[in-house]
């Protein structure tokens, strides 16, 4: 009888051994939530606050962005800016066509592919371009007076960030 409690109590603890180790060896990913911005994405770590040297203090005030660093030149950003920025009284599909277009005539770049989307009842737009020496893959919405975007670059013709698919998915708007 004693051996068999025994050999019970060995085979209970390698089940919690083995139940721990797997519950440590998730592969990093957590949702990270802005509830004050009013969105959540998951990530393979924490997105870092960053600021544009070149922004004015109005536009500082007015937009926020996040980033993850990939290292060999790939990195992934998240945005949050004003509407009214790109005009007042404008339906919302323009001003998505809008966005793409500065943003194109900005870098300058070649746009590659595009399609509408949407996040919940909010429309957006995502749009691949191919620059001099690097290229991007965005996605924009309208969220009331708001945009927010995700955006993938890498350098040359180098991949994406393997993480891109799986961010851009994951994000979602807080209630």
């Amino acid at each position: 009888m004693k051996k068999h409690w025994m050999a019970s109590l060995v085979v209970l603890l390698c089940c919690c051994f083995v139940a721990a180790c797997d519950k440590g060896a998730g592969d990093g990913w957590e949702e990270y939530k802005y509830r004050n911005d009013g969105f959540a994405i998951s990530a393979p770590s924490i997105p870092i606050p960053r600021t544009y040297s070149g922004a004015t203090a109005a536009e500082r005030q007015n937009s926020k962005a996040w980033g993850i660093d990939f290292g060999n030149r790939t990195e992934i950003m998240i945005t949050l800016g004003l509407v009214s920025d790109l005009g007042e009284n404008v339906p919302a599909e323009e001003m998505l066509q809008r966005m793409k277009n500065m943003t194109l005539q900005g870098v300058p770049a070649k746009l590659v592919s595009e399609r509408q989307l949407s996040l919940g009842d909010n429309p957006g737009i995502e749009f691949e371009f191919q620059a001099e020496h690097w290229h991007s893959r965005q996605r924009v919405f309208i969220v009331k007076d708001k945009l927010l975007g995700v955006s993938s670059t890498a350098r040359g013709s180098d991949p994406f960030p393997p993480a891109t698919d799986r961010m851009f998915d994951s994000l979602r708007l807080l209630k």
